[in-house]
């Protein structure tokens, strides 16, 4: 259905091209923003990496619950030892000394100096284990009896170790204390300093993307107004490019696009322009043509009208010499019409030439052999030996059964005219990467070198095609159909050595097909 443009049409469109540029910008904004998304789970990842250090402080700070639990349980110790030693004072048996832990205080105090976290802590320790030897040598006493009993060192020690332990307890709690409150305030700092990097970074990413979506959408919105201002058949819009970003590259690319399409147009004008001369050279050839065509016409014909006339009127008083040379001279001045009403036929067959609108799969020594039983009676009237070379086991080739035979016909044709008695003719045909490759060689006057440039060119006329009443259409033809199957055609000859035509066509012709249906 064609559109109509009315201005409310118009006016919808730009409405429409609006909206798809505003489309254009809000998907370009959107993709930027994608940084901020990626920047606000970076954050969410550092506030848990602030959270796990929290925890790794409170890891650091449990050597100070090691210790006062080491502490506390070498007072638990020392308590129970007392105890021992004074239900062993009021029970006053002598055969039963007390046992007194000194060990596990050994261990206690030796966990105590792996754990140290604070200052001062080391002296506590120092002095602990002083008194914990002292402590070890007086229980060692106790437990072995030993009169008079250490009574006042040993609760003297162990009233002074206590207190070195309380010491002790008490400087790693204000460690515990002074350490949390530390960490408490720099996660609240790190989460300040995230917060506000995160929204600084927020408003700077966002400022940013909304820039680069205008940077984005001014060129391409500029290159569409310059294409949308282009009109058919005229000059290519010439952008100028913003940088070279990306946008920069597009848009230089597009001006590289338009070169290459100016020059396109210009080498397509330059064709038209050769093709329109040579149709017009072509028509005025034919018309000069056309006119030697008549004046060929009326010679034979007179010539054969006063041969007649003569055998008609003195019938019976020429001599049998002159009778035949009249006859001779008749029968040849028919030859010469009936070569011209051939040409006449070839104008209509090449007015008439269409591509080939369907091929078949032909064997082709089978069609070059029908094409050439015709052909081998005037070949053995004349003494000439037509020899057909094929290779073996070609597969079928796909051609115009009407058209191809032709390119045959005309070309062994043209080698009988001119070869004279004892010459011979050779067709070969093979394959050769990809193509089949059909060559016709004769033995016959040749060609002069000046004509053959000009050989299949239509309505071209040389001395050898003069003498036989030729007007030069066979071979213009016979190159149209092989062109037409997607190969080409070339002519080699010396005056005197005969002449070689060779052609090819192409195996694969789905190419050619697609073609041919596109132009039809």
């Amino acid at each position: 259905m064609t559109r109509i443009f009315t201005p409310s049409c118009m006016a919808t469109d730009m409405r429409e091209n609006f909206l798809q540029h505003i489309h254009l910008r809000t998907r370009i904004f959107a993709v930027s923003l994608l940084p901020v998304v990626a920047l606000v789970i970076v954050t969410i990842v550092n506030y848990r990496y602030l959270d796990a250090l929290g925890y790794s402080a409170e890891r650091i700070m449990s050597r100070n619950y090691f210790s006062i639990k080491a502490a506390q349980q070498a007072r638990q110790v020392l308590e129970e030892n007392r105890n021992r030693f004074l239900a062993f004072l009021f029970e006053q048996k002598a055969d039963t000394a007390p046992e007194l832990e000194i060990d596990a205080l050994e261990r206690a105090i030796a966990v105590c100096r792996e754990h140290i976290a604070e200052k001062g802590e080391q002296l506590i320790v120092d002095s602990l284990e002083e008194k914990q030897r002292a402590y070890g040598a007086v229980a060692g006493r106790v437990s072995a009896a030993q009169s008079p009993l250490p009574t006042q060192e040993f609760f003297s020690l162990t009233a002074s170790i206590v207190g070195d332990l309380n010491a002790l307890v008490d400087l790693n709690e204000k460690g515990m204390e002074l350490a949390d409150l530390d960490t408490r305030r720099l996660a609240e700092r790190a989460m300040r300093h995230s917060l506000a990097l995160l929204f600084v970074t927020i408003l700077l990413v966002s400022a940013l993307s909304y820039w680069l979506s205008w940077r984005v959408a001014r060129p391409i919105n500029r290159l569409s107004q310059s294409l949308a201002g282009y009109r058919q058949g005229g000059a290519y819009p010439s952008l100028e490019a913003t940088g070279s970003d990306e946008i920069g590259l597009l848009i230089e690319q597009f001006n590289r696009l338009f070169g290459r399409l100016a020059d396109y147009d210009q080498h397509n004008a330059a064709i038209l322009a050769a093709e329109k001369q040579k149709v017009r050279q072509t028509e005025e050839a034919k018309s000069r043509f056309v006119a030697d065509l008549s004046h060929q016409l009326k010679t034979p014909m007179t010539s054969l009208a006063m041969s007649i006339n003569l055998l008609h009127e003195k019938r019976g008083v020429l001599p049998d010499d002159k009778v035949q040379i009249l006859l001779e001279t008749a029968r040849e001045d028919c030859g010469r019409l009936a070569a011209l009403l051939n040409e006449l036929v070839n104008i209509s067959r090449l007015e008439a030439m269409a591509r080939p609108v369907m091929r078949e799969q032909l064997d082709v020594t089978n069609l070059i052999r029908e094409c050439l039983r015709p052909l081998e009676k005037n070949a053995e009237e004349k003494g000439v030996v037509i020899r057909l070379e094929v290779e073996p086991e070609l597969p079928p080739i796909a051609l115009d059964s009407l058209r191809f035979p032709w390119v045959i016909t005309n070309l062994v044709g043209n080698a009988l005219r001119y070869t004279e008695r004892g010459g011979e003719i050779v067709i070969t045909v093979g394959r050769r990467q990809g193509r089949y490759v059909f060559e016709c060689s004769d033995t016959g006057c040749g060609i002069d070198p000046q004509y053959l440039p000009r050989i299949f060119d239509r309505y071209s006329q040389f001395s050898e095609r003069e003498k036989l009443g030729t007007i030069g259409l066979g071979l213009a033809i016979v190159k149209e159909i092989i062109e037409q199957h997607g190969g080409d055609i070339s002519a080699r000859s010396r005056p005197g050595q005969g002449t070689l035509f060779t052609f090819w066509i192409p195996e694969q012709s789905e190419e050619i097909d697609a073609q041919s249906a596109a132009d039809r």
